[in-house]
């Protein structure tokens, strides 16, 4: 069970036997199918999601539109982290983007591996840093940057992005309409 899943964490951190078969025995597995919801606007988030294959759109909804805040993709960690951390209503959903399939694990059984194994809360640490670095990136990118260069960033940095997913959600996460989307691929 989740080899793959290992060798992504010893790209970060060095876990031993003992810390992976620990992290292990609480992770469970689970697929989704394409549109089905991991986590529902208003829903306090009770477990991690560790990517396996598929990826995930994260989306607020504001007066029937929904708004994409992000996509998680294979070896991923998703989540609403201040509604698990916090353990309130989450304010986004979480949507299957394509038939996804998932290793989670439920807060509680996070908390006590994180305080017996250093190396996970590493890892967990790791990659926290990781989202919030792309989350500061693209929030000074929408202060400072016009659309044109908040797409061609987007293409640089994020390219399974512009791979996989239509082109609607990648002009609503880049905060513009799929015309101007349209327009600024025919100018590149």
């Amino acid at each position: 069970m989740g080899e793959e899943f290992r060798e992504h964490i010893s790209k970060l951190v060095t876990l031993d036997d003992e810390a992976w078969n620990a992290f292990k025995q609480n992770l469970h597995f689970k697929s989704f199918k394409r549109k089905e919801l991991l986590l529902r606007e208003s829903e306090v988030c009770r477990q991690i999601f560790f990517i396996v294959k598929g990826y995930v759109r994260l989306y607020y909804l504001l007066d029937g539109v929904e708004i994409t805040k992000d996509f998680n993709f294979e070896n991923d960690i998703c989540g609403s982290y201040v509604s698990f951390k916090m353990q309130l209503p989450s304010r986004f959903s979480i949507v299957a983007m394509e038939d996804l399939d998932v290793y989670l694990i439920d807060r509680k059984n996070l908390f006590e591996l994180f305080d017996k194994y250093p190396a996970l809360q590493k890892f967990a640490r790791l990659s926290i840093e990781k989202m919030f670095i792309r989350k500061e990136m693209r929030e000074s990118s929408f202060l400072i940057d016009d659309a044109e260069t908040r797409y061609h960033n987007l293409y640089s940095e994020r390219l399974q992005i512009m791979q996989r997913v239509p082109l609607k959600y990648i002009a609503s996460y880049l905060g513009v309409t799929a015309e101007t989307v349209s327009r600024i691929r025919r100018k590149a």
